[in-house]
């Protein structure tokens, strides 16, 4: 049995995925903080918000797939990148500002953990589902 193939640790494995990928491009970012003409690059983590907004009126939420950057129901992510300057650009056209990196960092990692854990949980689960009774 592929586990990663189940609804639930396909959708855990793509969310871990995109933020591997996003803890990427933060430390690009922080690489080339002192780039001239850089500008940050991050994941575009505004379609789940923009799905819930396009649901209002009362209608509720069905699952369905109207932009290429929505997740599909089998759980797959499409990962879009995005160039967005941070607070300040400096004289110099860089647009990375190394605490809002740092902060993205954090944020990223305390998401992978708790997702991480997510995933373990539900591993432990399945181990328990399929001992024998009384052992």
């Amino acid at each position: 049995m592929d586990l990663s193939s189940t609804p639930f640790f396909g959708l855990l494995r793509a969310r871990l995925d995109q933020l591997s990928e996003r803890q990427k491009l933060i430390a690009e970012n922080i690489a080339n903080a002192s780039t001239p003409g850089y500008r940050p690059r991050d994941v575009d983590t505004a379609g789940f918000e923009r799905m819930l907004a396009s649901a209002a009126g009362g209608r509720g939420l069905a699952m369905s797939r109207t932009s290429a950057t929505h997740m599909t129901p089998g759980g797959s992510v499409e990962t879009r990148i995005v160039t967005q300057d941070d607070s300040e650009t400096t004289m110099d056209g860089n647009a990375v500002v190394l605490e809002e990196q740092m902060a993205r960092a954090a944020e990223t990692r305390m998401q992978f953990e708790t997702n991480l854990a997510l995933y373990q949980k539900g591993l432990e689960l399945v181990r328990l589902a399929l001992r024998a009774p009384g052992r």
